[in-house]
């Protein structure tokens, strides 16, 4: 719903009431998913497609944003998970023929590479990736952690020891 989003020039944040597991959280929003949402939302909002128009004219908490979807069908209802996989399958089905996604990747994929994404750059924020993923227990989050076999062979490629002494 509009109203659990909140979108600023500078931040934002999404509620999420029923992803996986059915687990309430609110998600920040960086900077590219803003403009994004700026993009999708500006002609519903009468504005121009910039991050600062949507910000202006987000609707608050007025009585008719309670209730509307972010996502709607062709007919202005909420969209079903069924039909939102259908989206990311076109989605990913085009992204893939340009050559940015391998053709199997699915909305778990994309969690998945967001939280081994997250970790790269924030190494062992386990507690932070669990919050954004809405998992309960850190033991669900760890699997992130795991490294691959190349990166196993990264790092025992880089080590100091040497038993030659070069």
């Amino acid at each position: 719903m509009l109203s659990d989003i909140s979108v600023g020039e500078r931040s934002g944040r999404v509620i999420v009431r029923s992803g996986k597991g059915n687990k309430a959280r609110t998600v920040p929003l960086n900077a590219p998913a803003r403009l994004a949402l700026a993009v999708y939302l500006a002609p519903r909002l009468h504005c121009k497609p910039t991050v600062k128009a949507v910000a202006a004219a987000w609707p608050r908490r007025e009585a008719g944003a309670v209730m509307t979807p972010l996502w709607q069908s062709q007919k202005r209802g909420r969209l079903t998970t069924s039909a939102m996989r259908q989206m990311i399958d076109i989605l990913v089905r085009d992204a893939s023929t340009r050559g940015l996604v391998p053709a199997q990747t699915s909305a778990h994929t994309l969690r998945h590479t967001f939280a081994h994404n997250y970790l790269t750059q924030h190494p062992g924020d386990i507690v932070g990736l669990a919050t954004l993923l809405g998992h309960t227990s850190l033991d669900t989050t760890r699997i992130y952690s795991q490294p691959t076999g190349e990166q196993l062979t990264t790092h025992v490629e880089g080590l100091r020891q040497n038993a030659y002494g070069e």
